[in-house]
């Protein structure tokens, strides 16, 4: 029997002098007009976060978290910025009733009574995406605030007119926000149906004049409007009206973290990933894992190699699980974690078929992040990911800014005695990958992904395919992945029934996924190469992520 298969590519020219790489074309194109009026990498990144909050809004929101890598070439210094969210102060370790068996929101936590961890008010950790995206720019921009938020404000207010992307994304969630009447009002249409993509006939403009607001009174007044002022007492207002946690004193008290990068190498490409409770160590752990392998042996291509992929993930999630938490609170075995011994040791069990199970873990690897990357004129280059957490975050908009309000608190174990269990200022475990790659000491690669937890196994697969495939940066985003934590193995068919079926002999609980337009199976990367004859990109070809560059 023979039946049609879709075959879905993109192509981008190669760019000489600047570079941006987003999940949506508005995003993209903001940031590399910033590049062509001298704004550098930092700049560009800023600007297109905040657009990516006003035409992607289910994915990340200015009152959501993040992870920043930045390196700045002629310092040739690379920094991690995180701004993740936070526990509020009054957060405690029995905060949520559990109600056994499995959570199937984006963690596989116990479930929780009302999904109070999942939506709603009491969902929302403290914010870190405005402090953390200016104080970017405050350090190694050379841009006013003002001016990176300029692009963002004028969409929020002349609007945009949604394409099929917004409108699958609100209409699959289309009940939720219903049931939230601001978020209702904001999002929806006359509160209750999706605003209309162009079809027959033209689409409907969106417009988000409370969030323009919100927005031109941060770039008056800077991030104290947020942490301080008038946003900082709506959001208040809000929490005592939803019974949330979150006080002024709480968002008075949040901290950008600023700290070197992990540093690993693969082959022959030396790597910086976001530290801490990410999932840098993690992406890294699997990495040296694989490592352990000639080349010729862990590509997508092969049986083999998929065993050895999957195995590899699968260890490095067994560690996650059992180890991390907020390193500012958790002594976790963090270098042990990255060292090549562990990794030696792993492969060692891999080979004599010890590690094919891990400890059974389910839930869904929604996609729900966004992703920049940017690489500009001088090679200074920016890896960012910033998130509402799940889609639509916790569904809460606060009422007359506009601002859609994290889910973070979904982040953390909500059973009590676990590495990442709730605490009051404490941050939660996140899934975020941003990555930079340099060859010989000078900058090569920007990569990360939106994507839930199959970002943490998307990053290390896409790095192997193009260090050991040796091909184009596309192709490395592009091929078929596989994800698992332990348990079940996703596997994209795109690998063939003969690759699913002997990896199912190879002793993995193989479950066959197709790839479309509107699958969230696999996470979504996007990625910059530097190469000698210009800037290549390289993007997730079944979304809208793009590539603008000039």
């Amino acid at each position: 029997m023979i039946r049609s298969m879709l075959s879905v590519t993109k192509r981008t020219p190669l760019a000489r002098r600047g570079m941006v790489v987003a999940e949506h074309p508005r995003g993209a194109d903001v940031g590399a007009r910033i590049l062509e009026r001298g704004g550098n990498a930092v700049d560009a990144a800023v600007a297109t976060a905040f657009v990516m909050a006003v035409v992607e809004p289910f994915m990340s929101t200015i009152a959501g978290a993040g992870t920043m890598l930045v390196h700045l070439a002629k310092r040739r210094e690379t920094v991690a910025l995180d701004f993740n969210g936070m526990a509020p102060l009054r957060a405690h370790a029995t905060m949520y009733k559990t109600i056994g068996g499995v959570s199937d929101a984006l963690f596989p936590w116990p479930n929780v009574e009302g999904q109070a961890n999942v939506y709603g008010h009491r969902s929302v950790a403290v914010p870190g995406s405005v402090a953390g995206l200016a104080l970017a720019v405050e350090r190694y921009g050379t841009m006013a605030l003002a001016d990176v938020l300029a692009p963002a404000i004028e969409i929020a207010r002349s609007g945009i007119v949604p394409d099929w992307y917004l409108a699958l994304k609100h209409a699959q969630h289309l009940e939720e926000l219903a049931a939230f009447p601001e978020t209702a009002r904001v999002y929806l249409r006359r509160g209750r149906a999706i605003h209309r993509p162009p079809s027959m006939q033209a689409g409907d403009l969106v417009q988000y004049p409370d969030l323009a607001e919100s927005l031109a009174v941060i770039a008056k007044d800077g991030p104290s409007a947020f942490y301080l002022g008038p946003i900082a007492e709506a959001i208040e207002q809000e929490m005592v009206r939803g019974g949330g946690l979150i006080t002024k004193r709480d968002l008075a008290a949040y901290e950008v973290r600023v700290a070197p990068p992990v540093i690993g190498r693969y082959r022959d490409l030396d790597l910086a990933f976001s530290p801490g409770a990410t999932g840098g160590v993690t992406a890294l752990e699997a990495l040296n894992i694989l490592a352990e392998f000639p080349a010729a042996k862990v590509g997508w291509q092969s049986v083999e190699g998929l065993h050895l992929r999957a195995s590899a993930i699968k260890r490095a999630f067994r560690d996650r699980f059992q180890h991390l938490g907020d390193a500012a609170v958790v002594k976790g075995p963090w270098e042990r974690l990255v060292s090549r011994e562990h990794a030696r040791v792993a492969a060692q069990e891999i080979r004599a078929g010890r590690a094919a199970a891990g400890a059974p873990r389910r839930g869904r690897a929604l996609d729900c992040t966004t992703h920049i990357g940017v690489v500009d004129r001088q090679r200074n280059m920016v890896a960012l990911t910033n998130t509402a957490v799940s889609l639509w975050g916790s569904r809460v908009v606060v009422k007359g800014t506009g601002i859609l309000l994290n889910n973070g608190m979904i982040w953390f174990d909500p059973e009590p005695g676990k590495a990442n269990s709730i605490a009051g200022g404490k941050r939660g475990l996140v899934n975020m990958v941003p990555a930079l790659g340099f060859k010989r000491g000078k900058p090569y690669l920007t990569v990360g992904a939106p994507g839930g937890r199959a970002i943490v196994s998307a990053i290390p697969q896409v790095i192997a395919n193009l260090v050991d495939g040796r091909g184009s940066l596309q192709e490395a985003v592009e091929a078929p992945r596989l994800h698992t934590e332990g348990d079940e193995v996703l596997v994209s068919t795109r690998v063939g029934e003969a690759a699913l079926a002997g990896l199912a002999r190879r002793g993995h609980n193989v479950v066959p996924k197709e790839e479309s337009y509107s699958t969230l199976n696999f996470a979504r990367p996007i990625a910059i190469r530097v190469t000698p004859r210009g800037l290549e990109a390289g993007v997730e070809q079944f979304g809208m992520a793009w590539a603008t560059g000039y």
